[in-house]
C-alpha cells in the first residue's frame, strides 16, 4: 500500500492506495500495478509505503466473500 509519494512527482497515485508488487529492479525501485490500473516503480527512501498484513489480507478476502463463492449454505 502507498502511503505517500514523495515531493511533487510528475502524475502521483493517490494516498494509500493497494497495489501488487510485480518485481524489484537493481536499484531498489519496487514495481508495482495499482488497484487504479496504473503500474509505477516506488523510490524507497521518497515514497512511502508498506507491506500489507497477513491479517489484513485475511480480512479482506473474509469481506469479499460471497454466497455464491463459498457455496450453498445449509441450515436444519
Amino acid at each position: 500500500m502507498i502511503l505517500h509519494m514523495g515531493d511533487d512527482p510528475p502524475r502521483p497515485v493517490e494516498d494509500n492506495m493497494r497495489g501488487t508488487v510485480r518485481f524489484v529492479d537493481d536499484i531498489g525501485a519496487v514495481h508495482c500495478t495499482f488497484d487504479n490500473g496504473r503500474s509505477l516503480g516506488l523510490c524507497p527512501g521518497e515514497d512511502s509505503f508498506r507491506k500489507l498484513t497477513q491479517e489484513e489480507l485475511a480480512e479482506e478476502q473474509d469481506e469479499d466473500m460471497t454466497e455464491e463463492e463459498s457455496g450453498p449454505v445449509m441450515g436444519m
